[in-house]
């Protein structure tokens, strides 16, 4: 998992949609928490595509962190 071919804005990019994936989720529960009555269905499918793109990306970078070792 060297990323030494690897454009370093990768890694950038890749820990800005880890913020803003965790924002996505965080929003998706909150919505869900609150009630929202019809949208329920879509926050919920919506938390869980958020959150597999999240558990990707971190796990990206984990990857990356531990091959810098």
């Amino acid at each position: 998992m060297d990323d030494s071919g690897m454009p370093r804005f990768r890694r950038i990019w890749s820990t800005i949609q880890v913020g803003v994936l965790a924002a996505a989720v965080v929003f998706c529960v909150v919505m869900l928490v609150i009630g929202q009555g019809k949208l329920d269905r879509v926050y919920a499918v919506a938390a869980v595509f958020f959150g597999l793109a999240l558990v990707g990306h971190a796990t990206y970078l984990w990857l990356l962190g531990r091959a810098r070792r």
